[in-house]
């Protein structure tokens, strides 16, 4: 990939908002605001933006919930 590549995959990660950042930033903090999210972004590395976008991928998608009870 080339830095220009690299950047814009950064710029469309910084967009998430919502409790999405914790868990695609992967800390132990309870919040994390704009400006520490960013720069944990800023600071990571190409396999850490790999993993970021397959967390992404699947916080996203569609999910179905099943519920039973006995009678």
């Amino acid at each position: 990939m080339t830095e220009k590549e690299v950047e814009g995959i950064r710029r469309v990660i910084k967009e998430v908002t919502g409790i999405y950042r914790k868990r695609i930033a992967g800390t132990k903090q309870a919040f994390l605001n704009k400006e520490e999210y960013g720069a944990i972004v800023d600071a990571a590395d190409t396999t850490k933006l790999a993993k970021m976008i397959r967390i992404l991928g699947f916080l996203t998608q569609t999910k179905v919930y099943l519920f039973w009870k006995n009678k």
